[in-house]
């Protein structure tokens, strides 16, 4: 099991994203994806440690379950290729659902990254974050700063409506994705283990920030 053979893959879709050259090499996208779930396979029990909540739901589920799929859903997708040339996952039970909040994994010859945070899907998440973030704005503060986080995602020029722009987190309240990104080096990507040891590293230095945004929705549910 090795990295090449999967960017070898996404970088040859990439440049075939067709439904014909998909077909005729099956046996190498097979292969890769064989690769992939190993990974995951391995890569739920470095989260089981790291991030022993959402951990211990993940150690028994078959890693097929993590993945999405490369073809795309061309009803939403007017106007693309019909292939995602990128090997992804979320470490969830349920990775269609919001919650829990968990880990993104990216393959692909272009970049491979692991990611946390919160990707609010519907409008009242975004708000429940916000109002979370309103009350706690110092604790985020200093979980970005103690882990050297530099939080990715979408940001809105102006402070939205029914904010106060003099509030203390108003940059906070700009954003419309609460994430961190670590992005692995060709030396990371060299070996499994060399990998999951990097890995392991960013979900500890991940977890502070998923911990404080899933308590806006733990506090939810216990209202």
């Amino acid at each position: 099991m090795n990295f090449d053979r999967m960017t070898a893959y996404t970088e040859a879709l990439s440049k075939n994203n067709d439904r014909k050259w998909f077909h005729d090499n099956h046996g190498e996208y097979e292969e890769a994806r064989e690769d992939f779930l190993m990974l995951l396979d391995i890569m739920k029990f470095v989260i089981a440690q790291e991030a022993p909540s959402i951990g211990e739901s993940l150690i028994f589920e078959n890693p097929k379950n993590f993945m999405y799929r490369i073809p795309r859903d061309m009803r939403y997708s007017k106007g693309k290729e019909p292939y995602n040339p990128s090997f992804r996952a979320y470490f969830s039970p349920h990775k269609k659902n919001f919650l829990p909040l968990s880990y993104f994994l990216y393959v692909s010859h272009e970049k491979c990254f692991i990611e946390g945070g919160a990707w609010p899907w519907e409008a009242k998440d975004l708000t429940r974050l916000r109002e979370h973030i309103m009350y706690n704005y110092e604790e985020l503060d200093d979980i970005v700063r103690e882990n050297g986080i530099v939080m990715q995602g979408k940001t809105l020029k102006r402070v939205p409506r029914g904010y106060d722009p003099e509030h203390p987190a108003a940059e906070w309240f700009k954003h419309k994705y609460y994430t961190a990104e670590y992005s692995f080096s060709a030396e990371e990507m060299s070996s499994f283990e060399r990998f999951t040891e990097a890995a392991a590293a960013a979900i500890r230095r991940f977890e502070p920030l998923r911990l404080y945004l899933s308590a806006a929705f733990t506090a939810q549910s216990e209202e």
